[in-house]
């Protein structure tokens, strides 16, 4: 069976996205056929008519579409409700379901790394649907504090207000994107597209104290200029990436995939991703990134 589901959003030159779900046809559950549609947002309905007239079972959603797109949605999960952010998308019967994988792939990543977030001060950097479902994480697993810093303060402040009401027993602050993190944080998350599509700034390469964790949910061939050369444990949007798709692919070709399977399904996936990266880069001569 082809199951047909795509990405939508912009820009998409770097997404792995289409070469990842290709990878799942090793795997049970079907084989997948994965479009990329770059997509702004005044495009949003024509893109999600033509999806439906294509016979889409789902697709992704990735910036700046994870917080717009939901107006146009039939329904909303309760995890993507909660968290007022969409990166993946469920049709069913022409009926538009929003769902957040986002959370979950976040949450199985610092698990196989063994960051426990229990009582843990955090920063997090960005505002947006990947920042979202990020602060939604390390409040639901008990951190202590979570700092969001953004370029836009009230921004950063409207999710200070949002969560600090669904996890009272975290302390939620906002900061300007330009701040320098408090020295008592030991993870740092990069929800932004800083260092993959924008320099990132001096301040993003703070570090925190020996045994720090650091995750981007950015990627590339090598570490993103994020998480190169960090002291303590990094954690590759790739991975991010894959626990996400994976999840997703539990929403477009209905197969379940057991705890205990899903790690080491992450890994093959991501052995066969790079793999084929490294093939197609000696093809054409280059050491370009993903």
């Amino acid at each position: 069976m082809i199951i047909k589901a795509g990405l939508i959003g912009c820009p998409l030159k770097k997404s792995l996205s289409s070469r990842l779900f290709r990878l799942f046809s090793y795997e049970p559950g079907g084989k997948y056929s994965y479009t990329l549609l770059e997509t702004r947002g005044p495009a949003m309905a024509r893109t999600l008519e033509k999806i439906k007239n294509l016979g889409w079972a789902g697709f992704n959603v990735t910036l700046p579409l994870k917080e717009k797109i939901i107006p146009f949605l039939d329904s909303l999960s309760p995890e993507a409700k909660a968290i007022g952010a969409v990166n993946a998308v469920r049709v069913s019967h022409g009926k538009l379901e929003g769902h957040n994988t986002d959370t979950a792939a976040l949450k199985l990543a610092l698990k196989e790394a063994g960051c426990r977030l229990r009582a843990r001060t955090c920063v997090i950097w960005g505002a947006g649907g990947a920042a979202r479902a990020a602060v939604r994480a390390l409040g639901s697993s008990g951190a202590k504090t979570v700092y969001i810093h953004n370029r836009s303060f009230s921004r950063a402040a409207r999710l200070v207000k949002h969560f600090s009401g669904i996890f009272p027993r975290t302390a939620f602050r906002a900061r300007k994107l330009t701040d320098v993190p408090g020295g008592a944080a030991t993870l740092f998350v990069n929800a932004t597209p800083l260092g993959m599509y924008k320099p990132l700034p001096v301040n993003m390469r703070f570090s925190g104290p020996a045994g720090s964790f650091y995750l981007d949910f950015a990627y590339a061939r090598n570490l993103t200029p994020f998480l190169k050369d960090r002291a303590g444990r990094v954690i590759s949007g790739i991975d991010l990436l894959i626990y996400q798709a994976l999840k997703s692919s539990e929403l477009y070709g209905g197969r379940r995939i057991k705890a205990s399977e899903i790690v080491k399904l992450k890994d093959t996936l991501k052995t066969r991703l790079e793999e084929r990266e490294s093939k197609t880069a000696r093809r054409r001569g280059s050491k370009r990134d993903f």
